[in-house]
Parts: structure tokens; C-alpha cells; sequence
């Protein structure tokens, strides 16, 4: 379709889920439904991804992210945070570097 933005490149890593406080795979299937116009899923090691979104189950946060330096995190460990990610998704986009993430 002409005129639409081109989607933005996503990897997903989830927590090993010891203590969720929020369904993280329904949050994440329900984001990804309503973003469909806007992020693209790709592999953890798809060089392509602009972004890893972080879904962790509580706001210990401890999935360790070490591997993925140089890329810009969004981590999302409550439900609030994943719906301001859903309804922003212009922010989204504004929060990957110009020339992209490497």
C-alpha cells in the first residue's frame, strides 16, 4: 500500500516466566494483532531487528538481555506497559536511531 510507513523490525525475548504477575503470551499476541501495521516479528538473531522487546512476567526484569547490546531495548513487565506500547506506536518509532540500530 503507497504511503504507509515502513514496519518496524521486532524481536521478542520473554522472561523464563518463574513469577508472572500478567499473561505475557496473551499480552503479546493481543500487542502484536493491534500492531500489525506497524511492527514486523523476526528472529532473536535476525540482524534485521531495529528493536527487542523485552516481555518480562514481573518488574524483577531478570531475563538477562547481555547479548543484545547495540540494540535498542524496550523491556514491558506489566500489562500497563504493554498497552502504552500498543497505543504509541508513533513513539515506537521515534525511539530507534536515524540511520537504525547496529
Amino acid at each position: 500500500m503507497t504511503g504507509n510507513p515502513k514496519k518496524i523490525r521486532i524481536a521478542i525475548k520473554y522472561c523464563g516466566g518463574c513469577n508472572p504477575e500478567f499473561d505475557r503470551v496473551k499480552a503479546m499476541a493481543e500487542m502484536l494483532e493491534r500492531l500489525s501495521r506497524t511492527v514486523e516479528v523476526v528472529p532473536l538473531d535476525d540482524e534485521r531487528a531495529e528493536m527487542l522487546v523485552a516481555v518480562e512476567g514481573c518488574p524483577t526484569a531478570c531475563a538477562d538481555l547481555s547479548g543484545f547490546k547495540g540494540k535498542k531495548i524496550v523491556v514491558l513487565s506489566s500489562r500497563e506497559a504493554v498497552e502504552s506500547f500498543i497505543l504509541e506506536p508513533e513513539t515506537v518509532r521515534s525511539r530507534l536511531p536515524e540511520a537504525g540500530c547496529r
